[in-house]
């Protein structure tokens, strides 16, 4: 039988049967990487979609070579919707690839809003570098100044970053940079020209809209749109939106601190590239996680973090016991809760819907199928249109009192509304966690920076243990611009060695700090438990004055933002 579809859709299908050749959209992405620079390693994908390989789950806490390892996301996908000035609904969308279906295709978008099938061929890769690589190129940079052919050949990663202008970008990828609006993949400029010359002291770095340039261990960089030269959305049958999305994916390694290197971080950056205004916009993550087991999960969230989380929903990962379903391998007695934090934009809506298989339940509480489904669950509401409400499931509860977030309460709170007071059978969970953007003007740039944390040994059932309070250090970190976090290149020891002097040294209302010639760029001030507190920009040459009467009275970091890395100096406030 055929499902009667939306006349848009049918319009859309009409168009894409009747294009050009050379108007042939653009072929589903295929490009896969790992991500592996701490305790976790992650599989990537360039349509939208992340975490899995098209067949099984690839986000393993402490991976063991040789034997299978249990995951906590199967997958995830980026959504995004609005309305047009006519009331039209664009959306774009990716849950599982039946058939290799993403509504996204691989490349950057022209100025107008399209691309090419070349083009999105071209693009269907990564870009891939490490943290030592780039301290290692920065120490060798004095010897390739006449001999290009030389860096080229051994920091290929660097030399091919797709950073705007990079002169030797086709050499190693085989094709152009294109000359479209918006930027490419990030670095640290070091002229402030806007071009990136690695030969001129550029390298690749994660630069968010909130902070400055930094060096994890890892960085991972795509590029994919909804456009796909006249593709037909597969996924959600809907309009597209003609949008570029650049993902940016980061691994910190760092020894002293668990909670980072039980964390990936993932910055989808939006370029809207349509003429028109779109309205009613939301952008959110959809989850399917898996804690292992897949048939006995939890989830809940948590709103003044921004974040929603799965936990196991007893003490043994497991349909019976420690076994599951399918062969898929478990946690056994220790699972670990999984942590979604939403870092750049505040968490507006936490929706979820079920896998149909797992259990009974209310269509209007399983898998969204047409294009208004999908938009019910990016605004907040029930595949049907029904509201969500506090209580029981959230769906038609006896309450009547519209909610915004499923389950916002601490699991162990015997009086707040969870998935263990309200007594939910396990099943099969799929979240869906959402911002929303509100009106979108064209050129208009968005960016949603997220933290995916594993948190190991709960207090299961029921309990999460420290989960809440790693959370809040994690966005400590980004609040602080992770200036405080370890990077490869604050280990270049003629930054730690610089002559930086602090007086007077304890101080009062004010303090100077000086540094000679070395290129301080920002400085930021922490507490003593490591909270930021301050940051300076604008630094100038020599030395600079910081007030301080209005801070209480404590030992203090303060930390120097240079070229080549980071140092720090400790500061005592009297009173």
């Amino acid at each position: 039988m055929i499902k009667k579809l939306p006349i848009q859709a049918i319009v859309f299908w009409l168009f894409a049967a009747s294009v050009l050749p050379a108007q042939i959209p653009c072929s589903a992405p295929n490009s896969q990487i790992d991500i592996y620079g701490n305790n976790i390693r992650a599989r990537l994908l360039n349509g939208g979609d992340l975490f899995w390989d098209f067949n099984d789950a690839q986000f393993t806490p402490n991976p063991s070579p040789g034997i299978p390892n249990p995951s906590t996301i199967f997958a995830a996908g980026f959504w995004i919707g609005g309305l047009d000035p006519a009331g039209n609904l664009k959306l774009a969308a990716v849950k599982y690839r039946a058939n290799g279906s993403t509504d996204y295709r691989s490349g950057p978008l022209n100025a107008d809003g399209t691309i090419d099938n070349t083009s999105c061929a071209n693009w269907d890769r990564f870009f891939k570098v490490k943290g030592a690589d780039i301290k290692a190129f920065l120490d060798d940079l004095p010897n390739f100044a006449n001999n290009p052919s030389a860096a080229v050949a051994a920091y290929p990663s660097i030399m091919g970053w797709p950073g705007w202008g990079n002169p030797y970008f086709s050499t190693l990828n085989g094709f152009d940079l294109p000359n479209t609006p918006g930027g490419l993949a990030p670095f640290y400029d070091a002229d402030q020209n806007g071009l990136y010359d690695p030969l001129q002291g550029d390298y690749p770095a994660v630069k968010l809209q909130a902070t400055p340039p930094f060096v994890p261990a890892e960085i991972v960089w795509c590029v994919f749109n909804d456009q796909g030269n006249g593709i037909v959305h597969p996924v959600t049958q809907a309009w597209p939106l003609q949008m570029e999305v650049q993902l940016t994916t980061w691994a910190f390694n760092c020894p002293d601190d668990p909670v980072l290197n039980n964390t990936i971080f993932t910055a989808h950056r939006m370029l809207y590239k349509y003429t028109e205004p779109m309205d009613s916009c939301f952008v959110g993550m959809w989850v399917d996680f898996d804690l292992g087991c897949y048939t006995d999960d939890y989830f809940g969230s948590n709103p003044d973090l921004n974040t929603f989380f799965a936990y196991n929903a007893d003490a043994l990962d497991g349909t019976t016991g420690t076994i599951c379903d399918q062969g898929v391998p478990t946690f056994g007695d220790h699972p670990p809760v999984q942590s979604v934090t939403f870092l750049s934009r505040k968490l507006d809506k936490l929706v979820y819907f079920v896998n149909p298989s797992v259990g009974s339940w209310p269509t209007g509480m399983t898998e969204p199928i047409f294009p208004y489904e999908y938009y019910n669950f990016l605004s907040g509401t029930w595949r049907d249109g029904t509201p969500l409400t506090y209580g029981g499931l959230g769906y038609n509860s006896g309450s009547g009192i519209p909610a915004d977030y499923a389950f916002p309460a601490d699991p162990a709170d015997p009086n707040g509304w969870s998935m263990c007071t309200a007594g939910i059978p396990a099943a099969d969970y799929r979240m869906l966690g959402t911002h929303k953007i509100g009106k979108l003007q064209p050129g208009q740039v968005e960016e949603l920076v997220t933290a995916w944390t594993v948190h190991p040994d709960p207090d299961l059932p029921c309990g999460l243990g420290s989960t809440f309070d790693e959370i809040s250090g994690v966005r400590a970190q980004y609040d602080a611009g992770f200036a405080n976090v370890c990077s490869p290149l604050t280990a270049v020891d003629n930054i730690l060695e610089a002559p930086v002097g602090v007086f007077p040294n304890p101080a009062n209302n004010a303090f100077t700090v000086q540094y000679g010639d070395l290129p301080v760029r920002a400085m930021r001030l922490f507490s003593a438990d490591g909270r930021y507190v301050r940051s300076w920009e604008n630094v100038p040459p020599a030395q600079m004055n910081l007030s301080i009467e209005h801070f209480p009275a404590g030992m203090y970091t303060l930390q120097l933002l240079t070229d080549r890395g980071s140092l720090s100096r400790k500061v005592s406030v009297m009173r």
